[in-house]
């Protein structure tokens, strides 16, 4: 019989909630509040967070806006063309000084009281100094909040608050940015950001939609099964048949394997005519010419997550990059910031279909993020139960087979097309950087 009284373990403690070597995680991780804010403070701080990309900064003055955890703020290029990445919070009294999303400005003005700041952050203007404060004001000391690191990777720009924290690429890890690379070079114009930023709320907690672009390839069948079933999308175990993880925590899903990728493109490009199977065998001679004859063998990417928030998707040449932010607003609710690259070298028709592709299937209408969102809102609502949140989550599948895919071309901890060794990955780390051993 199920005892819904509370257990005798405290929800604060992450040791215990958090088991994956036993493949145990405790609901309470996704509805306790001071787990939650125990995130913001250990994970948010101290982790890489995405936020944005250098073809939307490409001019001095250009800004965009962002969120690290919580906490907003906006990356920009000064008049000398650095990059700077600072907290949206005015130091007089914490209002946003950016409202907007994205664009180009000499600096920034705080709508409640009007103090300024440049694009660098420094305190320049405050209104009626003389009257207000007696010129004993110290502007110099009251500048903006920078975040202290900020790096670029290919154009990708991530920030971090931890002064001491490892490098960008040593985060990413060599293994995983192997894969990642393939995207990024295989792009014949380059990447560049399609269209603004499409935001969504939703209410679940944030590390469920992480975990699942991990490589949660097992739900694919079930929660999309309609999409296979009415002949939308081909059956699902010729698109590709591996999942791996790497230090960190992040993860990623849908690795064909070598030779499976380019085949499966090929064939896609036959219905488009000849120009598309040119921009294929051109994007795959690419990859062979900037990476590796491996990497152009393996020529096409499913889904992933750079942990701990920031998921994306491809699946080859007739898909765009999607990156997916699950910003965190609570233990129950996150709001999703969505954003499309292509290729500008693209044949139009591909950019075209690759676009609707993307509308169709992960954008906030299309078939699988409704899916998805469901998924993770019914869990989320399940955690808040008397009785269910007594409950663990059952995170085995796969224990006691790791290393046994052996495929010695492709970096990172392989694993089948169905397995939970990447989630297990992934809260190793989230535990590890929530205990004090983390710290």
């Amino acid at each position: 019989m199920i005892d819904p009284r509370p257990t005798t373990t405290s929800p604060r403690d992450p040791a215990d909630l958090v088991r994956p070597d036993d493949g145990v995680i405790s609901r309470e991780i996704f509805r306790d509040p001071a787990v939650y804010d125990r995130e913001l403070q250990r994970i948010f701080t101290r982790t890489w967070l995405y936020i944005g990309h250098e073809s939307q900064l490409r001019n001095p003055g250009d800004y965009i806006t962002n969120l690290m955890g919580e906490d907003p703020v906006i990356a920009t290029r000064d008049a000398a063309g650095e990059l700077h990445v600072l907290l949206n919070s005015c130091r007089h009294r914490g209002m946003t000084v950016c409202a907007s999303d994205q664009g180009n400005a000499k600096f920034f003005r705080c709508p409640y009281h009007g103090w300024t700041y440049s694009s660098t952050g420094d305190l320049v203007g405050v209104p009626r100094t003389e009257a207000a404060y007696r010129g004993e004001l110290d502007k110099s000391r009251l500048g903006l909040v920078e975040v202290p690191r900020v790096e670029s990777y290919k154009g990708f720009i991530f920030a971090n608050w931890d002064a001491g924290a490892v490098s960008l690429v040593d985060y990413l890890g060599r293994d995983q940015l192997w894969y990642l690379d393939m995207p990024i070079e295989g792009a014949l114009g380059g990447l560049e950001v399609l269209g603004p930023v499409m935001k969504y709320r939703i209410s679940a907690n944030w590390k469920l939609a992480s975990e699942n672009f991990a490589g949660d390839d097992y739900h694919v069948l079930y929660t999309h099964g309609s999409a296979f079933q009415i002949g939308f999308l081909p059956d699902y175990d010729t698109l590709a048949d591996y999942i791996a993880y790497f230090p960190h925590g992040h993860g990623m899903g849908d690795i064909p394997k070598p030779g499976r990728g380019l085949q499966n493109d090929l064939m896609m490009a036959e219905h488009f005519g000849p120009e598309a199977v040119e921009y294929v065998q051109a994007y795959n001679a690419r990859l062979a010419e900037r990476l590796s004859p491996e990497q152009a063998a393996v020529h096409g990417l499913g889904e992933g997550n750079i942990f701990p928030n920031l998921s994306w998707i491809k699946f080859g040449c007739f898909h765009v990059l999607g990156l997916y932010q699950w910003h965190p607003k609570g233990p129950g609710e996150l709001e999703v910031w969505q954003t499309t690259f292509y290729d500008t070298g693209a044949p139009q028709h591909v950019k075209d279909f690759a676009r609707s592709q993307m509308s169709q299937e992960n954008a906030a209408a299309g078939i699988f993020g409704q899916d998805d969102g469901e998924n993770f809102e019914k869990i989320t609502e399940s955690a808040r139960g008397a009785v269910s949140r007594t409950l663990d989550f059952n995170y085995t599948m796969g224990m006691g087979h790791e290393g046994e895919i052996d495929e010695p071309t492709l970096p990172g901890q392989l694993g089948p097309h169905y397995s939970e060794q990447n989630h297990r990955n992934f809260y190793r780390y989230w535990a590890e950087l929530m205990t004090e051993a983390g710290s």
